[in-house]
């Protein structure tokens, strides 16, 4: 390759971006040790993202999605009607990474950026880096800079806000009652001739992983995070036990 093909213009592109990632990483690293199956169970996020059909039918195959280590990368070309789909998708990344064993943070802003291949940079991954930096918890954090962030048609009760600023919070009963939480992982079951409900089993299996998640976790800034995830999904439960 020569010189001036690595030194070429490049002009940044209005992008939607998402930065997300592990919380806890290292403690997954360690816990997995040489075990294959632990190991493989890391790779879990880029293979989640990978075959998210609601993010890749939202961009047409125009989705980049750019991964190392605990730390991921998503963007596509902006487009307003686009954004539901992906606060949608990405809630059942969030879900379906609980229910794993693994809880995420994310940022998401509108603007400026390069992403080719494995190359991403511009403005808005720094900001979003920044709002997931700073998000603390686990759940999507928002742009409030954005206006149409701030006014996305989704469902309700999942866009929230408090002193750290507008979020997502993909763990909603709602969400897990919808049309958009993607369930063909869950084939439809009975019990005593009786349909079950898909909603109720993956909200009953993600409370108990959340248990487990809050067990293990050492009492420090880790635990502080798995239990406000875990004491608002357990809230919501009652409703399911009608109480």
């Amino acid at each position: 390759m020569v010189i001036s093909d690595l030194i070429a213009p490049i002009t940044y592109e209005e992008r939607i971006v998402v930065f997300f990632d592990v919380l806890g990483w290292k403690s997954h690293i360690s816990n997995a040790g040489s075990d294959p199956v632990k190991i493989g169970q890391l790779a879990l996020i880029p293979k989640l993202l990978k075959s998210s059909p609601l993010l890749q039918a939202t961009g047409s195959g125009e989705a980049k999605i750019t991964s190392f280590s605990d730390c991921c990368v998503i963007s596509l070309p902006y487009k307003e009607e686009f954004l539901p789909q992906i606060i949608y998708g990405l809630s059942n990344i969030f879900i379906g990474s609980a229910i794993c064993g693994f809880l995420l943070r994310a940022g998401v802003t509108i603007g400026q950026l390069h992403h080719q291949e494995d190359i991403v940079f511009g403005p808005a991954l720094n900001k979003a880096y920044q709002l997931e930096s700073k998000g603390v918890y686990p759940r999507i954090i928002l742009d409030d800079a954005i206006p149409e962030l701030n006014h996305l048609d989704i469902i309700p009760d999942m866009l929230d806000s408090d002193s750290l600023g507008l979020f997502v919070d993909p763990y909603k009963l709602s969400f897990a009652k919808s049309k958009h939480l993607i369930t063909s992982s869950f084939p439809k079951d009975d019990f005593m001739g009786v349909a079950t409900d898909n909603a109720v089993t993956i909200y009953t299996l993600l409370l108990l992983r959340l248990e487990e998640i809050l067990a293990k976790t050492e009492k420090d800034e880790h635990r502080t995070r798995a239990n406000w995830v875990y004491a608002r999904v357990r809230q919501q439960f009652k409703t399911i036990l009608g109480g």
